[in-house]
């Protein structure tokens, strides 16, 4: 049997210390790092793999009726409902689901890079959400393992939901 090299080439290991030195962190990142135990997304990734993997980072207070997200948009966004409550609605006004503070939404269109299929209203004022993009590039290129974690968590939140779903 053939051991196969495993070394890392000159290059691959300058790329991952140019990633580990360069990286800056934002106000807005700062801040997710701060409530980042309170997202379930981030369960079992460590604060450098959270900065390495978001990008676009957003707080937002919203008043009731505010759009948060819009049904047939494209984005990959995901949005996490820190306090208050937002209702689902599709076919611009059917609400088929009201989320509260602590839930995720927003990962279906990041994972299958398809339109938005609901809108997302903030039904009360004073609604709280932080939006966040993944930085696939930098989490497969050479943060693999927390990325791992990422999609274990939002395959859980998906399974959640339709479980929840299927009770109706």
């Amino acid at each position: 049997m053939a051991v196969r090299n495993t070394n890392y080439t000159k290059a691959e290991i300058d790329k991952i210390i140019s990633a580990a030195h360069t990286e800056t962190i934002t106000k807005s990142q700062e801040k997710l790092l701060e409530i980042k135990d309170k997202i379930y997304l981030f369960n079992g990734v460590d604060n450098d793999a959270v900065i390495r993997m978001t990008k676009n980072v957003n707080f937002k207070m919203c008043k009731r009726g505010d759009i948060i997200m819009k049904e047939g948009d494209y984005g990959e966004e995901i949005y996490f409902l820190l306090s208050g409550l937002a209702v689902v609605v599709v076919a611009k006004n059917k609400i088929v689901a009201k989320i509260q503070g602590g839930n995720m939404f927003g990962e279906m269109a990041f994972l299958t890079k398809k339109p938005r299929s609901a809108s997302i209203l903030s039904h009360k004022d004073g609604t709280f959400v932080i939006s966040f993009q993944i930085d696939e590039n930098k989490c497969t290129d050479i943060f693999s393992f927390p990325f791992a974690f990422l999609y274990k968590n939002i395959a859980l939140d998906l399974t959640n939901k339709l479980e929840a779903s299927n009770k109706k």
